[in-house]
């Protein structure tokens, strides 16, 4: 069967459910239960540890023993890459052995997780129709939280979380969910998911209501009002920039009257982001813009936390700010290279140094390069939309630490990059 003529239905998603080796069935297991585990969170706070917890080191676990029995070669990537990782392996390496603790343990594993499911993904996804069935597999598992999140829209929160004023105010849902990503990682992954059997579709005569026009401005809705209601200033960033790359895209598959309509869509989403949300979600930032409060206070105080460990990472060594914290052995160094620095880039730069942060650019850049190579055109927008989200969240958020479900989506597509198969 070839991807191209493939029409997607409940029988044929099955069998291919079915006739996937256990190496990946037990992967899309995973990605289906996510939600689920995502939302026992808390029990950790009473046993110490929750499923989610358990999951993600089983996932670990298997994900490494799936690499060493799976000999399947696949083209080397850009040796920066694997210079980035030897240096984070080295550094949490070396900050585990200082701290000697459990909970250093539990941030190692979770730090090279993504790196260990990048090669899973690798070598477990070598065709276009599995990765149509993966998109399908993550979208059926947005159903239940996409579903809570407007239960809680329409009818009633399931925990009152309120932003500060500094924020723009007002209620912020979660639901069972830590954070909000609990929710973002599938409306976000979601629409990529979408927007990618929309321009699949584009050119047959005989489709799905979804995947017309009118449908398209529901899944739209959808995602924009799920957006607005999480009041995310980086999401509203993000969900621009993919409808804006889908719209290019198309722009050549679609009549001119269809074109038009998605042009004024936008000008109406983007204008009514500038008059009712802009200046609610940006007041922090506005008033530093403004000069009535510090630089420090940009970006929710972001910008007031890399200062603080910044001026922590110029009393290192020369080897420490060129190879990694780690190398420092600073009581500072974990939290340095954790979760508490709210940006992937200043989190792998303290985790790497100055090399590693140059390598992992590099390898981010090479990920746009062969995206833009790519000539099958769904396939293309499914591969940059998914670089794009990883380079825009990783400002300010951790789309390779603390994303949920959108982790695994990310390096489940990245890791294709490069694939003769799929150019």
């Amino acid at each position: 069967m070839e991807a191209n003529n493939l029409i997607w239905n409940k029988r044929l998603y099955k069998q291919w459910f079915k006739s996937r080796p256990l190496n990946l069935k037990w992967m899309l297991l995973v990605i289906l239960v996510f939600p689920f585990f995502a939302a026992t969170w808390e029990m950790k706070k009473s046993s110490g540890f929750s499923p989610l917890q358990v999951l993600g080191l089983l996932v670990f676990g298997f994900a490494i023993m799936s690499n060493m029995q799976k000999r399947i070669k696949t083209k080397k990537l850009i040796a920066t890459f694997y210079i980035f990782l030897f240096l984070l392996f080295f550094n949490l390496l070396l900050v585990l052995t200082f701290e000697q603790s459990i909970a250093q343990f539990g941030d190692t594993i979770r730090t090279m997780l993504p790196f260990v499911l990048f090669f899973y993904f690798r070598k477990n996804i070598n065709s276009l129709i599995d990765i149509e069935g993966f998109l399908i597999t993550f979208l059926v598992a947005s159903i239940f939280p996409i579903a809570t999140l407007y239960y809680e829209i329409l009818f009633d929160p399931i925990r009152e979380v309120y932003n500060t004023e500094s924020r723009g105010g007002g209620l912020r849902l979660s639901g069972f969910y830590a954070d909000l990503f609990g929710y973002m990682s599938h409306l976000i992954c979601g629409f990529i998911c979408y927007c990618y059997f929309f321009i699949k579709y584009l050119d047959r005569k005989k489709k799905s209501f979804f995947f017309k026009q009118f449908g398209f401005l529901i899944i739209l809705l959808i995602t924009l009002v799920g957006i607005y209601n999480l009041r995310h200033q980086a999401s509203w960033a993000v969900s621009l920039t993919l409808v804006l790359t889908f719209v290019y895209f198309v722009r050549k598959k679609v009549a001119p009257y269809q074109l038009i309509s998605f042009v004024i869509i936008m000008i109406g989403v983007g204008a009514y982001f500038y008059i009712e949300i802009f200046n609610e979600l940006f007041a922090k930032d506005i008033q530093v813009y403004e000069g009535d409060a510090r630089d420090s206070a940009a970006l929710n105080g972001r910008v007031w936390i890399w200062e603080r460990y910044f001026a922590i990472w110029e009393s290192f060594n020369v080897i420490s700010q060129w190879l990694g914290a780690g190398f420092a052995q600073h009581l500072k160094s974990r939290v340095m290279m954790s979760g508490g620095m709210h940006s992937d880039y200043v989190r792998l730069f303290f985790s790497t140094g100055i090399v590693g942060a140059i390598c992992y650019l590099t390898f981010l850049i090479y990920l746009i390069k062969n995206a833009i190579k790519v000539k099958i055109t769904q396939l293309k927008y499914l591969m940059l939309a998914t670089v794009l989200v990883l380079i825009l969240y990783g400002i300010s958020s951790l789309p390779m630490l603390a994303s949920g479900a959108m982790m695994y989506f990310i390096v489940a597509i990245i890791s294709q990059t490069n694939k003769r198969n799929l150019c």
